[in-house]
């Protein structure tokens, strides 16, 4: 596989421990599937593509194991961009979003 992260990064990006991480990996690179979490064979599917970009990858992440439990409209927007993923540029909803918090 074609780790463009580090573990550690990895860990960050997807809300699960490096122990898991390297689980997931070796079971996917043995072929054993029924170990492995959908959402992560897909990802690494995705790490596996040539040319795939650091910023496919994280908007990947972004979308598949953001962890929002600390509010009710938070929970709110992800289920509103979630929905409406394919009509919405979300790379430069994710640029606003951070120019909004560097500069606030």
């Amino acid at each position: 596989m074609n780790l463009v992260f580090s573990i550690t990064e990895l860990s960050s990006l997807t809300n699960k421990s490096r122990p898991s991480l390297y689980k997931y990996i070796n079971a996917y690179e043995v072929g054993q599937y029924d170990l492995i979490p959908f959402s992560f064979i897909q990802l690494f599917e995705l790490m596996d593509k040539p040319n795939v970009k650091r910023s496919e990858i994280i908007s990947y992440c972004n979308m598949t194991f953001l962890n929002v439990d600390c509010d009710i409209k938070v929970n709110e927007i992800v289920t509103l961009i979630k929905n409406n993923k394919n009509k919405l540029n979300l790379d430069k909803i994710k640029t606003l979003i951070e120019e909004e918090i560097s500069n606030g």
